[in-house]
C-alpha cells in the first residue's frame, strides 16, 4: 500500500472514531406521508377523533361538567385483544355519555426505568428485532380501527418523531413522569393539536408538571421532521389545553383531597389552569392493581361531596380483559401468553373496570344533578319580589328544601353553593308576606337539621336576618323567628352567635327583642356543650343578671328558668355569679340571705309561702269557708287550717268572731223584714282562748265584748256592733237630748210591723244578745212576718230615737228602707267589726253607701195595691231592680260592705235611675222640704222624666 493510500485509510478511520462511534446499524424509516397515504384517515374515523378532542378541551376548560376518563391497557402488545377491549368500552361509553367522556388508553411506547420491552412501535414482534416500520404500521392500523368504532383514543408521546405518524389519529396525549421535565417534550407538547397531560415526577413532585404546563403554553422553536421525513425547523404557538396528572410518587399517593387542594392552589398561583387529572395506578396504587378501585372510590367521593371535586377534570385507569400482568416467555413462544393480559404493569379486569366506572358515573350524576338544579333555582330566586314574582320565589325555596332533604348537604360543594343564594334567602325571610317568610324560615330550619354543626358558615350569613324577625311588630313573625332560631340552636348550636344573642338580651332597646333573646339564651344554655359555652360565660352571666330585672315580665320569667339551668351546669361559678348580682336581682331570683353566698336558690317550701295577691287570698278563703260548711253540715271546721291550706303563705291575724252566726235578714218591698234562723258557729281562735265545742240548744251564748264609746259620726255608727242599732236621729245628726225618744213600752200601730221590728231589731240598751240569738238559744227561732202592712194605710212602725217631724214624714212617705233592717242584714259583718279594727277604706265605703241610701227619695204610695198583690219575694232594698240579673239573695247583703267606693256610687246611681222610671208621681209637701232639707238638696227628682210629665 502506497503512502498516499495509507494516509487516506487513516483519515477514514479517524472519521469513524469521531462520528457514529456507537452506532451499529442505520436503517431507513418510512416517511410519515407515505404511511399516512397507505393507511388514510376515513371520514367516520375523523369525526370520532374530532369529537373526542373537542369534548376533552371543553372539559379541561370547565365548559363541560362531565368527567374525562382515560381507560385501557397499560400497553398494547396484541391488537386483537385491544380491539375486543375497544368493543366493550365503546358499548359502555354510549350508556355513560351523559356523565363520562371516555377515551381509550392506547399506549404504543413504554418508557423503561432500566431496560425492557419498549412498546409495540419499537418491537411489534416481542423478539427484540425492532421492526419499527412494522410497528408504526400496526399502531396506525389499530388507531384507525378504534376510531372507526366511534371511540377516541389517547397515547403517551414518548418519541418526538412518532407523533408525525399517529398524531392525526389521537384525541388526547400524555407526557410521562420521566419525560415531563424534558425540554424537547415540552416543545413537542406546545405544538401538538390535542390536549396534553403532564404527570408529576417519579418522586411525587408536581412542580415540574406545573412548570411544564407554563412552558408548553408558550411558543417554541425546535428541530423536527416533516411529513415527508425531511429535517426541519418547527415553530409553535403554544398549547392552551395542558393539565397536570397526579400519579403518586416515591413518597406515596397524592390523590387525596388535601393533595388536590394543595396542587390546585399551586396551579392557581402560577396562573395556569387549576384543573387536573388523577391516575389510579402507579404511585397512587403503590403499583398494586387491586388498590385502583380504592383510589377511584376516593375520587368519586371528592367529585360528589367535596369542594375539591370541581377541580378534578379526569381520571386514568389501567384496565384490560384479564387482571394482573405476565412476562414475555424467555423462549420466545408467544403462544404461552394469556390473551388479554398485560405484559407490562398489572391492570384490573373488565368487570372491576365497569364497577369503577359506575361509581364515577354515579358521583358525576349527583354532582351534575345538583349543579343543574341549583343553577335553575338560582335563576328563579334572582328576581325582585312583587305581586307577580313572589310565588315564583316561594316555589324555588320549596324546591331547595326538597334538595336539602335529599341529603345533598353532605357534599362539600353545597356550602359554597348555598352562599351564592344567601342574599335571596335573607330577602325572603324579611318579606312582609307571611307565606314567603315562613317558607324561607323553614329552609333555614331544614338546613340546620341536615347540616348540624356544619351549619355554622351559613349561620354567619343567615342569623342576622332571622334575628330581625324576632323584633317585628307582628307577633306571627316573632313567634316564627324564635322557633326557627331555637331549632337552629338545638341542632347546630351556633356558638359564634352567642355574644350577639347575649347582647340582644340585655342591651336591645326593644322589649320584644329582649324577650325573644332570653328564650334563645335559654336554648343556648340548655343545648350547647360546656366547651362551646366556656368562652362566652361572662356574656351569658351578664345577660342573666340583667334579664331577671328586665321590664318585660316574659323576659324575667324566661331568665329565671335559664338561671336554674345555668347553676346546674356550672355549679363552680354560682358563688362568683351571685356575688356580682344586685339586691333586686337576688330578690327576683328568690335567693335567701343565708343561701345567697352558698349559691343555692330558695327552697320550694319557702317560695310557696310567699304572700299571695289580695284577690287570690279572698277567693281562697271564701272557697274554703263554703267547703267547710258543706263538710260539717253547715258548721265550719274548728281552727284556721282549712283557710291556710287554701291560701298558702303567711296569714294575717284573724279577728275574733261572734259565737253564733245570725240568720240573714232581708227586706220586703213593703219595708217589712224577715230573719232566717240563726246557725250556731264554732271557731277555734288562739286569741280568745275558746275551745272548739258544739253548742246545744240550752247552752248560753257568751256576749261579745263591749265596744268603747264613740262619737255619733256616720262612720262610727255604721261600724258599731249589731247590738247597738243606729237610728235615723244618729244618722241625720239630730240632737237626741232635745228630741223625744220612744220607750220600750211604745208599740207600733201595725201589729205585724211591730212584731218584725221587735223580733229583728233589738234595742241598743240590750247588748247581751239580740232577740234572734235568744230565740236560737232557747230553741225558738225568730219567724218572719207573713202579713204586710196595707199599702194604702200609710202607717209605719216608728223607730226609737227619731224625732216627731221625721216620724210624720215617714208616715206620709209610706214604707221604705229601714236602716235598722239594713243594719240587721249586715249584722254578721258588723259583729266581726266589733272585735277588730277595720281598714279606713272599708269605713269610707260604708259611709258612702249609707249616704247614697239616705239621700234616696222614698217610694210613692200605690193606692190600687192590696196586701195580697204585694210581691212575696224578699230582696235587699239597696238593689231593687225587679227581675234584674243584679238582684241579690238574702245572704249577699253583707257583700255591700266589701264594695269599692266607685262600685257603691255606681250601684246608687243605677238604683236611682231605675226607680225614677218606675216611680209614680210623687206627692211633695212642704213638710218634706222642712223636715229633710238635706235629702231634697242632695237627691233631685227622676232624671228620665221631664218636668211636664211629672
Amino acid at each position: 500500500m502506497s503512502t498516499e493510500q495509507t494516509k487516506n485509510h487513516r483519515y477514514v478511520h479517524a472519521l469513524n472514531e469521531l462520528d457514529d462511534v456507537n452506532i451499529s446499524r442505520i436503517r431507513p424509516l418510512i416517511p410519515p406521508q407515505i404511511l399516512m397515504e397507505d393507511l388514510p384517515l376515513t371520514e367516520s374515523a375523523a369525526a370520532a377523533i374530532l369529537k373526542g378532542r373537542q369534548e376533552a378541551e371543553a372539559i379541561i376548560r370547565g365548559d363541560d361538567d362531565r368527567l374525562l376518563v382515560i381507560v385501557g391497557p397499560c400497553s398494547i402488545h396484541n391488537p386483537a385483544a385491544a380491539l375486543e377491549y375497544a368493543d366493550n368500552l365503546r358499548e359502555y361509553a354510549e350508556t355513560a355519555a351523559e356523565d363520562l367522556c371516555i377515551i381509550m388508553r392506547v399506549y404504543f411506547e413504554k418508557p423503561r426505568t432500566t431496560v425492557g420491552w419498549k412498546g409495540l412501535i419499537n418491537d411489534p414482534d416481542l423478539n427484540n428485532n425492532y421492526s419499527i416500520n412494522k410497528g408504526l404500521r400496526k399502531a396506525r392500523t389499530l388507531l384507525l380501527d378504534i376510531a372507526e368504532k366511534g371511540l377516541p383514543a389517547g397515547c403517551e408521546l414518548l418519541d418526538t418523531i412518532s407523533p408525525q405518524y399517529i398524531g392525526d389519529l389521537i384525541s388526547w396525549g400524555a407526557i410521562g413522569a420521566r419525560t415531563t421535565e424534558s425540554q424537547v417534550h415540552r416543545e413537542l407538547a406546545s405544538g401538538m393539536s390535542v390536549p396534553i397531560g403532564f404527570k408529576n415526577g417519579t418522586d411525587g413532585n408536581a412542580k415540574i408538571a406545573v412548570d411544564a404546563i407554563k412552558s408548553s403554553e408558550s411558543p417554541h422553536c425546535f428541530l423536527s421532521v416533516t411529513k415527508q421525513g425531511l429535517s426541519a425547523i418547527v415553530e409553535t404557538q403554544g398549547n392552551k389545553y395542558c393539565h397536570v396528572i397526579l400519579r403518586g410518587g416515591a413518597d406515596g399517593p397524592n390523590y387525596e383531597e388535601s393533595y388536590v387542594a394543595k396542587y390546585t392552589e399551586q396551579l392557581a398561583k402560577a396562573g395556569v389552569n387549576p384543573r387536573l387529572m388523577i391516575d389510579c395506578s402507579h404511585g397512587n396504587s403503590s403499583k398494586d392493581f387491586r388498590k385502583q378501585p380504592i383510589v377511584a372510590e376516593s375520587i368519586a367521593h371528592q367529585l360528589s361531596a367535596t369542594e375539591t371535586g370541581k377541580y378534578i377534570t379526569g381520571v386514568m385507569i389501567e384496565s384490560n380483559l384479564v387482571e394482573g400482568n405476565q412476562s414475555i416467555p424467555k423462549d420466545g413462544d408467544l403462544s404461552k401468553l394469556v390473551y388479554g393480559q398485560s405484559i407490562t404493569d398489572a391492570c384490573v379486569n373488565w368487570d372491576d373496570t365497569v364497577t369503577m366506572l359506575d361509581g364515577l358515573c354515579e358521583a358525576c350524576d349527583k354532582a351534575s344533578d345538583f349543579e343543574t338544579k341549583f343553577r335553575t333555582l338560582l335563576t328563579k330566586l334572582d328576581v325582585v319580589e312583587g305581586e307577580e314574582t313572589w310565588q315564583q320565589i316561594d316555589g324555588a325555596l320549596k324546591n331547595l328544601i326538597s334538595l336539602v332533604k335529599a341529603d345533598v348537604t353532605k357534599y362539600d360543594t353545597f356550602v359554597p353553593t348555598m352562599k351564592q343564594c344567601a342574599k335571596f334567602v335573607n330577602a325572603s325571610v324579611l318579606s312582609e308576606r307571611t307565606r314567603l317568610s315562613a317558607t324561607a324560615l323553614s329552609l333555614v330550619e331544614e338546613l340546620a337539621r341536615q347540616m348540624e354543626t356544619r351549619f355554622q358558615p351559613l349561620a354567619d350569613l343567615l342569623f342576622p336576618s332571622v334575628m330581625k324577625t324576632c323584633g317585628r311588630a307582628n307577633k306571627v313573625f316573632v313567634t316564627r323567628g324564635v322557633n326557627c332560631l331555637t331549632t337552629v340552636i338545638t341542632y347546630a348550636h351556633i356558638p359564634d352567635q352567642i355574644p350577639q344573642i347575649c347582647y340582644a338580651a340585655h342591651s336591645d332597646p326593644s322589649k320584644t327583642v329582649r324577650g325573644s333573646a332570653t328564650k334563645l339564651l335559654m336554648s343556648i344554655v340548655s343545648c350547647c356543650t360546656v366547651p362551646e359555652l366556656t368562652p362566652h360565660l361572662a356574656a351569658v352571666e351578664k345577660a342573666i343578671a340583667s334579664g331577671v330585672v328586665d321590664a318585660n315580665p316574659d323576659a324575667r320569667t324566661t331568665t329565671r328558668q335559664t338561671y336554674e339551668i345555668f347553676i346546674k351546669r356550672f355549679s363552680n361559678r354560682v358563688e362568683q355569679f351571685h356575688a356580682g348580682l344586685s339586691s333586686t336581682a337576688k330578690k327576683y331570683l328568690k335567693l335567701d340571705d343565708k343561701s345567697a353566698g352558698a349559691g343555692r336558690p330558695q327552697s320550694q317550701s319557702a317560695a310557696s309561702r310567699q304572700r299571695l295577691p289580695l284577690r287570690d287570698r279572698i277567693l281562697a278563703q271564701r272557697a274554703n269557708a263554703k267547703g267547710a260548711d258543706a263538710a260539717n253540715g253547715g258548721q265550719p271546721k274548728s281552727g284556721d287550717g282549712a283557710v291556710a291550706a287554701a291560701a298558702p303563705g303567711p296569714q294575717r291575724p284573724r279577728p275574733m268572731r261572734p259565737m253564733t252566726r245570725p240568720g240573714p235578714t232581708a227586706v220586703r218591698r213593703d219595708g217589712s223584714c224577715a230573719v232566717v234562723a240563726a246557725v250556731p258557729l264554732t271557731i277555734n281562735d288562739a286569741t280568745t282562748g275558746i275551745s272548739p265545742t258544739t253548742p246545744s240548744a240550752t247552752d248560753a251564748v257568751p256576749e261579745p265584748p263591749a265596744m268603747p264609746a264613740k262619737s255619733n259620726t256616720l262612720e262610727n255608727v255604721l261600724m258599731s256592733p249589731r247590738s247597738s242599732k243606729p237610728t235615723l236621729t244618729q244618722l241625720f245628726g239630730e240632737d237626741t237630748s232635745t228630741t223625744p225618744v220612744s220607750t220600750d213600752t211604745e208599740k207600733p200601730k201595725d201589729s205585724a210591723q211591730a212584731s218584725a221590728t221587735s223580733s229583728c231589731a233589738p234595742s241598743p240598751t240590750e247588748p247581751k244578745a239580740d232577740s234572734a240569738v235568744e230565740s236560737a238559744g232557747e230553741g225558738k227561732p225568730c219567724e218572719s212576718s207573713t202579713t204586710a202592712t196595707p199599702a194604702g194605710s200609710g202607717d209605719e212602725a216608728p223607730v226609737r230615737g227619731e224625732s216627731k217631724a221625721v216620724g210624720a214624714v215617714r208616715a206620709k212617705r209610706g214604707p221604705g228602707l229601714s236602716f235598722s233592717s239594713l243594719n240587721t242584714a249586715t249584722s254578721g259583718r258588723q259583729a266581726r267589726t266589733a272585735q277588730a279594727v277595720r281598714p279606713q277604706s272599708r269605713n269610707i265605703v260604708s259611709s258612702r253607701m249609707e249616704e247614697a241610701l239616705r239621700t234616696r227619695p222614698a217610694r210613692a204610695q200605690r193606692p190600687s195595691s192590696s196586701a195580697s198583690e204585694l210581691p212575696n219575694r224578699m230582696t235587699l232594698r239597696s238593689d231593687s231592680r225587679a227581675g234584674s240579673s243584679r238582684s241579690r239573695s238574702v245572704s249577699s247583703g253583707p257583700g255591700y260592705l266589701r264594695a269599692t267606693a266607685s262600685s257603691a256610687k255606681r250601684v246608687a246611681d243605677s238604683a236611682n235611675a231605675t226607680r225614677g222610671t218606675k216611680r209614680r208621681k210623687r206627692v211633695s209637701s212642704s213638710e218634706d222640704a222642712a223636715a229633710l232639707p238635706s235629702a231634697k238638696a242632695a237627691k233631685p227628682g227622676p232624671r228620665r222624666r221631664s218636668a211636664s210629665k211629672q
